[in-house]
């Protein structure tokens, strides 16, 4: 994949986390929630380690851009959510 490609998912990834950290609070303090300071609102495990095997944790920049590159159409959280539940 290109890096034009590339960076446009980053992009895509860091609005699909910002609705999803919107989603799990309240009204006043998911408005608080900016591309600024999403890095730092974000769980700092990239991976969890569960019976001997090693996986990536849900909704950090690498999984996001491993389901973006798998369902390309994904442009919020919504749509996630609907691919997913599948």
């Amino acid at each position: 994949m290109n890096k034009r490609k590339v960076k446009e998912l980053k992009k895509i990834a860091k609005l699909i986390q910002i609705q999803w950290l919107q989603s799990m609070t309240t009204k006043e303090e998911g408005n608080k929630i900016t591309l600024d300071n999403i890095d730092s609102m974000l769980p700092q495990e990239t991976h969890v380690h569960t019976a001997g095997r090693t996986h990536l944790s849900f909704m950090t920049d690498k999984w996001l851009l491993k389901q973006l590159k798998k369902y390309p159409t994904i442009k919020t959280y919504t749509q996630l959510k609907e691919v997913l539940d599948v």
